[in-house]
C-alpha cells in the first residue's frame, strides 16, 4: 500500500514537472510537413465560406457564424473511407445541432452562470466521450462547446432558438456534402471508390459498445477540468469565463498525459500569436464581407496544419474564432487579449488536472516522447 501511494505520488511530481521542461515546449514546435494536405482543407473552407455567404446575402448575418459552425463538421473524419465518414458525419451534425440546443436553452432562460457552466462542462466531458469512443478524428469536442457557448449568447427569444437550430441544421447539411463531395461525384459518374476492403466496425456496433475506462476517467477529468477553468475565470472578472474551459478541453482532448501536455503548450503559444493578429483584424473594421474573407483564409490555413502542428493551427483558429463571434455579435480588440488569458487558465489547470489523476502507467517517464 505504501509503496503504490508513493509510486502515485512520484509520477504526479513528475507529470508536474514534464510541462516544465524546455524539452517539452521545444517538442511542440516541431512539426511532419509530409503530412500537409489542401484538398480536404479546401473543402471544409469552401463549407465556412457558403454558409457565410448565404447568411451574408439573406440578411441573416447574426445567424451565420453559427452555420459555419455546423458546416465544421467537414474538418472530422478526413482521413476515414467515405462508407464509413457518412455515418460518423451523421452522428457529428446530431451532436452539433444538440449543442447549439443545450447553449440556447441556457440562454433562452437566462440560467446563471454556476448553471451554465454546470451544463457546458458536462456537454464537454460527454462530447470528449463520443468523439474518442467512436474513433472520430478532427477538431475534437471544442467545437461542440464552441458552439454551445455562441448559442447561449445568441438566444434571447424562442425565435432565436429556433433560428439557431435551423442555422445550424443548414450548416451541417452544407458541411457533410462538401466532405462526401468527392463520393457524391465519383458515384454520380459510376467511377468505384472505397473499393479496398475498409476494416472497420459498423456505427452502431461502436455505438453499442461499452467505452473503455480510460475513456470514462478522461471524460470526467475534463469535466472538473473546464467546470474549475470557467469558475476561476468568473472569480477574476474577465467576460468570456467559457473560452477558459475551452482551453482546459483543447489540452485534455489526448486521453495520454504527455499529449495533454503537449496540445496545452500549443495551443497557449498558438493562442498567444493569433491574438495579435485577431488584435489587428478586429481593430482594421473589416465589415462582414472583409471579415469572411479572413475567416474562411485562417480556417483553411487551420485545417492543413492540423495534422501537422497544433500550434500554427491553433494560432490559426484564434482569429477566426474570434471573427465568427464578431461578424454576429461584435468585438473590441481587447477580446483578443482576454482569450489569451483565458487559455492560459485553462491550459495551466488542464495540465494540473490531467497531472494529479495521472496514473502510473502514464507514468512520463515510462513513455518515449512520441507516443501520444
Amino acid at each position: 500500500m505504501t509503496t503504490s501511494l508513493v509510486e502515485h505520488a512520484r509520477a504526479r511530481h513528475d507529470a508536474l514537472t514534464h510541462a516544465l521542461r524546455p524539452s517539452v515546449w521545444r517538442a511542440t514546435l516541431s512539426a511532419d510537413l509530409a503530412r500537409l494536405s489542401v484538398a480536404a482543407p479546401l473543402r471544409v473552407g469552401f463549407a465556412v465560406a457558403c454558409t457565410l455567404v448565404i447568411g451574408g446575402m439573406t440578411g441573416h448575418r447574426d445567424v451565420a457564424g453559427l452555420a459555419a459552425l455546423g458546416a465544421l463538421i467537414a474538418a472530422f473524419c478526413r482521413a476515414d473511407p467515405f462508407r464509413v465518414r457518412a455515418g460518423r458525419l451523421a452522428v457529428l451534425a446530431i451532436g452539433i445541432v444538440t449543442s447549439v440546443g443545450v447553449g440556447a436553452v441556457l440562454g433562452l432562460t437566462d440560467a446563471p452562470v454556476a448553471a451554465e457552466i454546470a451544463a457546458i462542462s458536462v456537454l464537454a466531458g460527454a462530447a470528449a466521450l463520443g468523439v474518442a469512443a467512436l474513433h472520430i478524428t478532427g477538431p475534437g469536442a471544442i467545437v461542440f462547446v464552441f458552439a454551445a457557448n455562441a448559442a447561449t449568447g445568441f438566444t434571447d427569444d424562442a425565435t432565436d432558438l429556433t433560428r439557431a437550430l435551423s442555422a445550424t441544421a443548414l450548416g451541417t447539411v452544407v458541411g457533410a456534402g462538401a466532405s462526401l463531395a468527392p463520393w457524391i461525384w465519383r458515384r454520380y459518374r459510376a467511377t468505384a471508390i472505397d473499393s479496398t476492403p475498409v476494416h472497420y466496425h459498423s456505427l452502431w456496433r461502436t455505438l453499442r459498445r461499452r467505452p473503455q475506462p480510460d475513456l470514462l476517467i478522461n471524460s470526467g477529468r475534463i469535466v472538473v477540468a473546464t467546470a474549475a477553468s470557467a469558475a476561476i475565470a468568473v472569480g477574476i472578472g474577465f467576460s468570456h469565463p467559457m473560452w477558459a474551459a475551452m482551453g482546459a478541453l483543447a489540452a485534455m482532448q489526448g486521453v495520454s498525459y504527455h499529449l495533454t501536455v503537449q496540445r496545452g503548450v500549443q495551443r497557449l503559444l498558438g493562442n498567444i500569436v493569433g491574438a495579435v493578429v485577431a488584435a489587428a483584424l478586429l481593430g482594421m473594421g473589416l465589415g462582414y464581407w472583409g471579415a469572411v474573407i479572413a475567416i474562411v483564409a485562417c480556417q483553411v490555413i487551420a485545417e492543413i496544419w492540423a495534422p501537422v502542428n497544433y500550434a500554427v493551427t491553433s494560432l490559426a483558429v484564434t482569429p477566426m474564432a474570434l471573427l465568427l463571434i464578431a461578424v454576429s455579435a461584435g468585438l473590441s480588440p481587447q477580446a483578443a487579449i482576454d482569450r489569451v488569458a483565458d487559455t492560459l487558465i485553462g491550459v495551466v489547470l488542464g495540465i494540473v488536472v490531467a497531472a494529479m489523476t495521472i496514473s502510473v502507467g502514464d507514468h512520463p517517464g515510462r513513455r518515449s516522447a512520441g507516443m501520444s
